[in-house]
């Protein structure tokens, strides 16, 4: 496929098609580095702090590399569409991305491997926890947490604990319900849901229908980000919601009566950091990814956030361990197809903004 015309239709499948076009249509005219200095791409708020001091302070980045860092707060769409917009010529260094993030940079042609040689962090990975050789790439992708989306639920509100995503469709919960925006995770929960409804990538009927009953008939929220779901369930303006378990303790931890439950249609993701094609800080980075991938490192994103490390050789305290995934919260997982969730963004989106916000 021609290089232009893939990136002019990745850039309008992630849904942010204007101000992107016309970054990616600016050609020759842009700097010959588009970075002023290694820079994390990440959500703001509490996650993109919890980035920063786990990887960057508590790692000593900074000093150990001798290397500045500054930081670029967006998400995940925005992150990849810019970066889509300067493939080759990058915005920023690393990116803190989901799994179908990843694999449309990588699919774009926007990243690079890793050095096993320095990312030596590798090798100790859980399974699942890292996407597989793609677009030429052998190893470019792995997840610093294992993150699972599961239903989240007030204990107060929902007495009765829930056996499935279709519970958020109760007259009982009307009007006290969220749901994920697309732009931010709700593209990999509308696919999830849509398998366990008996959907495929190729025919997302049963899930858009079963979102948009649930937007239109049971007045669902859409929480844009993680910070605004927080204090949707902390205001108990939402009793309900697809949510991150990591999240979830820690609502538990401020006293907000909440628990997870995995149903059917409940999906396991990542957050990690690639490398893009033509950052001038490559080494730096190769440096970065290998501490986040680093069992020390990840036990203070565990402290933070609540969620596993992906590194097998981590052990959590004993205040720690109950964060740990058993295999009975993995049963329910549905196994999404990256490459097959790009291919339909575009024309999914515009489905979801009729049918479901419509």
């Amino acid at each position: 496929m021609h290089k232009d015309i893939s990136r002019r239709d990745m850039i309008r499948a992630m849904g942010l098609g204007a101000a992107a076009l016309a970054a990616a249509e600016l050609g020759d005219t842009r700097p010959a580095w588009a970075e002023d200095g290694f820079t994390i791409a990440s959500t703001g708020g509490s996650w993109g702090d919890g980035l920063k001091q786990a990887y960057v302070v508590n790692a000593g980045f900074e000093k150990r590399f001798n290397t500045q860092v500054s930081y670029a707060h967006m998400i995940d769409s925005v992150i990849a569409t810019k970066a889509i917009a300067q493939c080759g010529n990058p915005p920023f260094t690393v990116p803190a991305v989901l799994n179908a993030e990843a694999v449309l940079l990588a699919e774009g042609g926007c990243l690079q491997d890793y050095d096993l040689g320095v990312v030596t962090n590798y090798k100790d990975l859980l399974p699942g926890t890292f996407e597989p050789p793609r677009a030429g790439l052998k190893s470019y992708w792995a997840a610093h947490t294992q993150i699972v989306m599961g239903l989240v639920y007030n204990t107060k509100r929902v007495t009765a604990k829930p056996t499935s995503f279709m519970e958020l469709g109760s007259a009982k919960y009307k009007g006290k319900i969220g749901i994920p925006a697309y732009g931010w995770v709700g593209i990999q929960w509308l696919h999830a849901l849509n398998q366990s409804l008996g959907g495929t990538p190729d025919n997302i009927d049963p899930g858009m229908k079963a979102i948009a009953e649930l937007v239109k008939k049971n007045d669902a929220i859409i929480m844009e980000n993680t910070d605004v779901a927080l204090k949707a369930f902390t205001r108990e303006e939402i009793w309900l919601m697809p949510f991150w378990n990591g999240r979830c303790f820690s609502l538990q931890a401020e006293g907000v009566p909440v628990d997870i439950v995995y149903p059917k249609g409940s999906l396991q993701v990542g957050n990690g950091f690639p490398i893009l094609k033509g950052t001038k800080f490559e080494r730096q980075a190769q440096q970065f990814v290998n501490i986040t991938l680093d069992a020390e490192y990840q036990i203070e994103m565990t402290k933070r956030f609540r969620y596993p490390p992906s590194n097998k050789k981590a052990k959590l305290p004993p205040e720690l361990a109950h964060y740990a995934l058993k295999d009975a919260d993995l049963v329910n997982m549905m196994p999404l197809d990256f490459q097959k969730i790009n291919q339909h963004r575009a024309a999914y989106l515009a489905r979801w903004n009729k049918e479901v916000l419509g």
